[in-house]
């Protein structure tokens, strides 16, 4: 056992000692969860950071670097954060930097490494965290020291109310935060993302759809779409607007981007339209025309509604018409407008 570790359990017994004094002829002394919790965290505390008070709801804010961009405002409800977070012994145990992870060995070339998104809200974002935030600026870092019982997302009204319902499987944690950007609405956010993306990549291109904006890449043989009983096969690549790519069918475009796995099989996909009747919405994909298919996110399948006879496009979208507000973690972050290149490569007749 080392040294801190003892002082921390001597500390911790000298509290339970103090109670136990308190209360004068009992014979026994029991503390609830609670009261054991903040005990432990409170001997930490002195033992690692004395003198830091704590402030706001309770945390302990240990390094701040004021930013130079806007203030996070009442109206804003969407927070851009890179962060680190660790445990009270100083091990890492999330984070959104590709160069710690690379550190760390946990590094995957499919992962998205970047900007994570919180909710100005305590329903979904721990309360300790957002009260760190506050009165933050863009380009700004914080680390604070978030105590177990506020390492929750729970929307109480007082520090009491998350202290008087502690569980010991609430852990505390050091946060380390920077403010990327803000918004108040993250749909106006993210078209505004896509226009400039458009702007720059598929110019003189219009939205068809709302959040929707497709390219043709190559010229079609045949300038109608495909009929609801015609199967056919297309490779596709997916990307997000900084142009990492998370999926594809193409061997070489997988390994060019550091994304192959030897245990995938890379081929053109079946598609299968007769399973949509009159709804775009439900076209499936399948590695062959035997297996079973599989739904597509609504941008991809609206793509695949409307492509014509050896035709490649290129198709963008926002998140509503992809993961939406949960993405696909690890691979793709909340609220990403997706891209899609997408190529017939075959009919019906393609060997399986």
């Amino acid at each position: 056992m080392n040294i801190f570790k003892q002082r921390i359990i001597l500390a911790f017994g000298v509290v339970i000692a103090v109670f136990a004094i308190a209360s004068g002829c009992a014979k026994e002394t029991t503390l609830d969860t609670s009261e054991m919790t903040k005990a432990y965290f409170e001997a930490w505390m002195g033992q690692k950071h004395p003198g830091v008070k704590p402030s706001g709801l309770g945390i302990y804010v240990l390094e701040d670097t004021p930013g130079t961009g806007a203030p996070i405002s009442d109206n804003d409800y969407y927070y851009f954060v890179d962060y680190t977070i660790t445990d009270l012994e100083g091990n890492i145990t999330s984070t959104t930097s590709k160069k710690i992870s690379q550190r760390l060995g946990t590094f995957n070339e499919s992962n998205y490494y970047g900007s994570d998104i919180f909710l100005a809200d305590k329903s979904y974002t721990e309360a300790g965290v957002l009260d760190m935030m506050k009165g933050m600026r863009v380009g700004g870092t914080r680390k604070a020291v978030i105590p177990g019982w506020l390492n929750v997302v729970k929307d109480y009204s007082t520090a009491e109310e998350y202290e008087k319902n502690a569980s010991a499987s609430n852990t505390s944690a050091i946060y380390t935060i920077s403010l990327v950007d803000k918004a108040p609405d993250i749909i106006t956010w993210e078209i505004d993302s896509l226009m400039r993306y458009v702007a720059i990549n598929m110019a003189g291109v219009d939205s068809t759809k709302y959040g929707y904006y497709c390219k043709t890449l190559k010229q079609p043989t045949d300038d109608k779409t495909f009929s609801s009983d015609t199967n056919y096969y297309i490779d596709y690549t997916g990307r997000l607007l900084n142009g990492h790519v998370f999926d594809t069918t193409i061997e070489d475009t997988a390994k060019v981007h550091g994304i192959y796995s030897p245990s995938k099989k890379y081929a053109p996909m079946y598609v299968n339209p007769a399973s949509s009747g009159d709804s775009y919405k439900n076209v499936t994909i399948a590695s062959n025309s035997t297996a079973s298919g599989s739904t597509v996110v609504d941008g991809f399948a609206y793509c695949l509604a409307n492509i014509r006879h050896d035709e490649k496009v290129v198709c963008a979208f926002y998140s509503g018409l992809g993961y939406g507000y949960s993405g696909k973690s690890p691979v793709i972050p909340k609220f990403a407008p997706l891209i899609f290149e997408i190529e017939v490569v075959g009919g019906s007749d393609l060997v399986d």
